[in-house]
């Protein structure tokens, strides 16, 4: 992704003017949710998660979000349900406090509030965008060199516990390094956790649980979703 815009936690602005950052966060956190697979009892390496971050090609799960914003004393919450498959994308569907369905292809983009019309961008339209979510989509991928390229990479374990480990990124240029601070990763079998630092100090934080692979082909109506 994917802190976290203003439509996914829930904030209080029109949809339509939150979009470009609904669209960078979601894209920025869900694209390193899945496909994350445990570790040996052996230190972690970087080539160990690269080598385990394609195993699973349909990856599917739960999220609540809680964004900390600077101008507002209470955090802001969401939750829903999200879908990453290699092959076809992201599919991210907040359920509460109020609809929210953000598809991410390759070269599209389609987002609908409630249950007014989808919204649909292409690469060439918001090249920016797809900037975003193509650096977050290689690393679901195994293909860390843009990360490499981008960022710096810390990946640690957990002193307590062999299975947990961490991995941070701190950016290393624009545009990243303009909006985030950090981005940290922590997990087991799965992603079990995401924060988003930005420099302006904002924070969200995406809780994951009830990750899942089976069933290993996509549905008919997660079919349907990724044909706009």
């Amino acid at each position: 992704m994917l802190a976290q815009n203003n439509i996914v936690s829930g904030d209080i602005h029109p949809p339509r003017t939150t979009a470009k950052r609904l669209l960078r966060n979601v894209t920025l956190g869900l694209s390193l949710c899945a496909g994350l697979i445990s570790f040996s009892s052996n230190a972690i390496t970087l080539p160990d998660l690269q080598e385990k971050l394609s195993n699973h090609p349909i990856v599917r799960g739960d999220f609540e979000q809680i964004r900390k914003m600077e101008m507002f004393n209470a955090p802001l919450t969401s939750q829903g349900q999200f879908l990453l498959a290699e092959k076809q994308g992201l599919l991210w569907q907040q359920t509460t406090p109020f609809p929210v369905a953000l598809v991410l292809t390759k070269d599209k983009l389609s987002q609908q509030f409630g249950d007014q019309d989808a919204q649909v961008v292409s690469a060439s339209e918001n090249p920016m965008v797809f900037y975003f979510s193509h650096v977050f989509l290689s690393l679901f991928k195994g293909d860390t060199s843009q990360l490499t390229e981008q960022f710096e990479l810390a990946l640690s374990q957990q002193p307590d516990n062999e299975e947990q480990w961490q991995l941070m990124l701190t950016p290393k240029a624009a545009p990243l390094n303009a909006v985030f601070k950090t981005i940290t990763i922590n997990g087991d079998t799965f992603i079990n956790h995401l924060t988003l630092t930005e420099i302006r100090g904002d924070v969200t934080d995406i809780t994951f649980s009830n990750q899942r692979t089976a069933p290993a082909e996509l549905t008919v109506e997660e079919q349907r979703a990724f044909q706009f």
